[in-house]
């Protein structure tokens, strides 16, 4: 069994300029991999710089790069987690609602703390700093909404910013 998942397809829907309904795009969304080969592979799907957004104009290009909200926009897309595998601990300033499609994963925080989410069920992620763990045979995609945020800042006046995952052998 292959260790990395299909391309993901993304349908868009949009407006006739008599106002029906129509298809915009049907498309096979292709992953790219910016730590290599064997790591975590992403599908950017579409990103707005704030919202609320208009549904008349067109997003801006997406590129190939990590996952990273625009601080008052909003960000959807995936990312495939492989076989046994573990992402570095990160954070991201935002709000982030996730489901798992398919596999299962081990959602770990900095504090230690850790709960196995299985394809079908969700995630609401606030700003924390956490690893995924991928402990099965499979790869694992999730699909996520990122929401730009607010940091977090805690009563003695620490601001908590954002803290990217490091390349492998960095």
């Amino acid at each position: 069994m292959s260790n990395q998942l299909q391309p993901p397809r993304l349908v868009t829907t949009t407006h006739a300029q008599d106002g029906t309904s129509i298809f915009q795009a049907d498309t096979l969304v292709p992953l790219f991999q910016p730590f290599g080969p064997s790591v975590s592979a992403f599908a950017n799907f579409h990103s707005r710089l704030r919202v609320p957004v208009s549904n008349i104009t067109s997003p801006p290009p997406m590129p190939n790069e990590l996952p990273r909200c625009p601080p008052t926009g909003i960000s959807f897309g995936t990312t495939d987690i492989p076989a046994n595998f573990t992402v570095p601990m990160h954070r991201t300033v935002s709000l982030d609602y996730a489901v798992v499609v398919s596999g299962e994963i081990m959602l770990k925080l900095d504090g230690g703390d850790e709960k196995t989410v299985k394809a079908g069920e969700f995630i609401v992620q606030k700003c924390v700093n956490h690893q995924w763990i991928n402990r099965t045979d499979v790869p694992c995609r999730m699909a996520f909404v990122m929401i730009g945020a607010e940091k977090v800042e805690l009563e003695d006046g620490t601001v908590l910013e954002e803290l990217a995952p490091k390349r492998p052998g960095t």
